[in-house]
């Protein structure tokens, strides 16, 4: 294996360690790889004039994620290179480095370069943010090649660039390809392109139920289209269950409260999705009068309907509303609780907390999880002994709802039981010290740095980025002892958590420890 290739095993290992955490069901355990270290940079750059193309390619892109500017001149000079990768590689790394001199000659090779792919010198590009390429950007929505037209759309809306609005719109009116009239869709939507309304409700009248659809709803919404209404709140009755989703989002995103009557009428519908999406809109437009007809549900014999108008009066913070929603969730008959619940969270009257702390604890299948997280929104301090007796009851949902409303909550006193949770439940450590790390104390930094020296991946990992999310500069000690470890996994995971706390960059236990003398 080469020097540079062994360099990059870590960069995969460390990926899955920080994406194996599961929820409350126990994984497997994760088999634990060896770890490089990583090339010092005064390699690379020796690497970059006089190693091998592959490992010059390599280099390239290593220095650039290192943000190394003293590069840039050999890296310009690599895009006149006869080998394909030293181009690509020096592209991707001048992108990196922001260098918007070279933009132009990138953009050049995007079109005329033959042996490497167009989204290598798009990806190029995208990194530099350059505005002023954006017309050699966005004629590639319009290729044939469906992912290349995606990223065009990501890489014009990350360069922000809006200026080409009205020519993707004269190409869109022009095209007479339906797939293709999604990606002009989302890219008129992302860029905000408020005069394509009229294009996007003609791509509407097609009801194919197919993702240009979808994307065209969606797109209304993102440039607040005037007229786009009636069209949205009759696409949340309709069988195609994305229009649905999206035709609710630009909705909300256009937040026209004089749509709320008729979005109300499709809770009359026999259909749970399109009552679901007519419930988000109604819950997401600040509107007293989608609260006062929510109410008169509650007030009715419209059982089927309940749990949709408690979370309307919720989200919508009616207090007039309150006693009634108390009422109900007390009653084991009543339909979908967890919602009466979550309603009482966002009213957020501390009158509530004694009667959701009696139903967090009643054993029920719904209610429990609804006033956990009802609590910990309402910062009740005073359930905290009952949230910690909800982490005995033996249901893992119901210990996830109440660990996030402890974290919320933020009390030391729960920090005896977290740890002894730690201690039982190894496997549930992400969450457990996610919840930790809420406390601001110095005990709970003592019960996360104590984590770390498990033995276990499964506790020593989050624990480690738990200390790089605190940022506390105490846990430097702590992490620089790890520098120097013998497990390699552990050396590496240290480097990530000390640049978070210290804005370092170093990637090798000599620098560290270099930079922790001069920084006693």
């Amino acid at each position: 294996m080469q020097i540079l290739e062994k360099s990059f095993l870590f960069l995969f290992v460390f990926g899955l360690s920080l994406n194996c955490f599961g929820g409350p069901n126990e994984p497997e355990t994760q088999e634990v790889l060896p770890v490089e270290e990583e090339i010092p940079t005064e390699i690379l750059m020796k690497t970059l004039e006089s190693g091998s193309n592959f490992d010059r390619g390599q280099a390239a892109i290593q220095l650039g994620s290192r943000g190394i500017t003293k590069a840039i001149p050999s890296l310009r000079k690599m895009l006149i290179e006869k080998d394909p990768g030293l181009r690509a590689g020096a592209a991707i790394a001048l992108g990196e480095l922001k260098d918007k001199v070279s933009s132009s000659t990138i953009a050049n090779l995007m079109w005329s370069d033959t042996e490497n792919p167009k989204d290598v010198y798009l990806d190029a590009l995208t990194r530099m943010k350059e505005p002023s390429v954006v017309n050699r950007i966005y004629p590639l929505l319009e290729d044939d090649n469906a992912t290349l037209r995606l990223q065009t759309v990501d890489a014009l809306v990350q360069i922000g660039n809006r200026s080409v609005g009205p020519q993707i719109l004269t190409l869109a009116l022009k095209n007479k390809n339906r797939e293709k009239d999604k990606t002009f869709a989302m890219a008129l939507g992302k860029l905000n392109v408020s005069s394509a309304e009229s294009y996007l409700l003609g791509l509407t009248k097609i009801q194919d139920e197919t993702p240009t659809l979808a994307a065209s709803y969606l797109a209304l919404g993102r440039i607040k289209a005037k007229n786009a209404s009636d069209v949205l709140i009759r696409a949340l009755t309709l069988p195609y269950d994305k229009g649905k989703e999206n035709a609710s989002m630009a909705l909300i995103e256009i937040a026209n409260p004089t749509v709320v009557p008729k979005v109300f009428d499709v809770l009359k519908s026999d259909n749970v999705e399109s009552k679901m999406y007519a419930t988000d809109v109604l819950c997401a437009i600040p509107s007293k009068e989608a609260a006062k007809l929510a109410f008169g549900i509650l007030t009715s014999d419209e059982t089927r309907n309940w749990g949709y108008a408690a979370k309307i009066i919720g989200r919508q913070k009616y207090k007039e509303g309150k006693n009634r929603i108390e009422e109900l969730l007390q009653k084991p008959s009543t339909p979908e609780r967890d919602n009466f619940a979550e309603a009482l969270g966002w009213i957020g009257d501390p009158s509530s907390i004694p009667i959701l702390r009696k139903v967090l604890l009643s054993g029920e299948k719904e209610g429990p999880y609804g006033s956990a997280w009802a609590l910990g929104v309402m910062g009740a301090k005073e359930a905290v002994p009952d949230l910690m007796k909800a982490l005995d009851k033996g249901d893992a949902k119901l210990m996830v709802y109440a660990l996030e409303a402890l974290g919320s909550i933020a009390d030391p006193s729960s920090l005896p039981k977290l740890k002894e949770l730690l201690s039982n439940r190894p496997k549930m450590a992400p969450q457990i010290l996610s919840t930790v790390a809420l406390i601001p104390t110095e005990e709970a930094r003592y019960l996360i740095e104590d984590a770390t020296r498990s033995q276990d991946a499964e506790v020593y990992r989050p624990a480690m980025e738990e200390i790089a999310k605190r940022k506390d500069k105490k846990s430097v000690p702590l992490l620089i002892s790890f520098v120097n470890s013998d497990n390699a996994e552990k050396r590496k995971l240290s480097y990530y958590a000390l640049t978070a706390i210290t804005g370092q960059k170093f990637r090798t236990a000599r620098e560290w420890n270099v930079w922790a003398k001069a920084n006693p």
